[in-house]
């Protein structure tokens, strides 16, 4: 009746069949929650599982082996080790030559063996402390960088060239552009390229070889014959006889030795056209420096350098860089004891 009446009957009876019904869903939701955690929970099981891991047990000759492995990696990692030790060893003394560059050989190579310890001393043998004395192992070994700046260039007029009209096309490259007519050239090349030239020039005068300036400007005669008597070289600022290289024997009566290096201050005679030792010096293979002028062709130059050939002030530049570079070059050299 109390059911009947929550439902269709009056509302005196609802309030107590609400309170009924809560209960039973409570009830339900209680069961419901220890079903699913019984459900949930692990069945004890006293079968045996299928795969079961057995210990692993090693031998004496697996110990062994492995002890064999771990003690052939510290080997190889102390070998490593000691490798780049002696590396930085070998470093080390490469900076202290390139330290000294420019003082004489054999006093530098006396303050850097007092300035090594004895146990780097001891690493390093007497092959290896020659090849690092080797001036062809360093890119300026001689410090010719340090003879000129640019500004110095600029100041000798080195970047005037010709009218536009007589450019040579070979020469377009070493081009700036041009200011009122004239050609400029690009001072950051030529400084490039004079260094390589001066670096080649100090190692001729190192190895002892034969030297010989050319020029065939009368203006600059005097500044050509100069530089290279203050050097201890030769110098040729006349006419040029064609046979001088290419009929040597002929022309003076005996077995004669050519220049081992020839530096050109104009690669152009007084009737502009193209020096006949350029010609000779490639025949008979005889490397050349050359300073190229804008109207010049650079092919057959050896080392050929971009720059003003005519005016005094740079000439004068070019003679005593030249100089200083041989000076540098024969400073070098090793005293041979007698």
């Amino acid at each position: 009746m109390e059911y009947e009446a929550a439902v269709k009957g009056p509302l005196k009876l609802k309030g107590i069949a609400n309170k009924d019904i809560q209960k039973k869903l409570k009830k339900k939701n209680k069961e419901k929650v220890k079903n699913e955690g019984e459900s949930s929970k692990p069945k004890e099981s006293n079968e045996t599982p299928v795969s079961y891991k057995q210990p692993v047990v090693k031998t004496k000759a697996q110990l062994k082996f492995e002890q064999m492995k771990e003690e052939q990696q510290k080997k190889r990692i102390l070998e490593k080790a000691s490798k780049t030790h002696k590396q930085r060893l070998k470093w080390n003394t490469v900076r202290c030559f390139t330290q000294t560059c420019s003082i004489n050989s054999d006093a530098s190579l006396c303050q850097n063996a007092t300035s090594l310890k004895d146990d780097q001393l001891a690493d390093i043998k007497e092959s290896e402390i020659k090849e690092i004395s080797d001036p062809l192992r360093f890119p300026d070994y001689f410090g010719v960088r340090k003879l000129f700046r640019v500004k110095d260039l600029f100041d000798a007029r080195v970047h005037y060239g010709h009218k536009d009209g007589t450019l040579d096309p070979n020469m377009k490259p070493y081009i700036f552009g041009s200011r009122l007519g004239h050609l400029i050239f690009d001072l950051d090349k030529t400084a490039k390229m004079l260094q390589d030239a001066l670096n080649f020039t100090a190692h001729i005068a190192y190895r002892g070889g034969i030297i010989l300036f050319v020029s065939h400007f009368p203006q600059h005669t005097l500044t050509v014959e100069n530089a290279a008597k203050q050097a201890g070289e030769y110098a040729h600022a006349r006419e040029w006889d064609f046979h001088i290289f290419t009929n040597s024997e002929k022309v003076y009566n005996g077995v004669t030795r050519l220049p081992d290096l020839v530096i050109l201050l104009s690669t152009l005679n007084p009737q502009m056209q193209e020096h006949t030792a350029v010609k000779d010096a490639a025949k008979m293979c005889i490397p050349t420096i050359g300073i190229v002028d804008s109207n010049s062709n650079p092919n057959l130059i050896t080392y050929p350098v971009p720059g003003n050939d005519d005016s005094p002030a740079a000439v004068q530049l070019y003679c005593n860089l030249f100089r200083d570079a041989i000076l540098l070059g024969k400073s070098k050299k090793p005293v041979v004891s007698t």
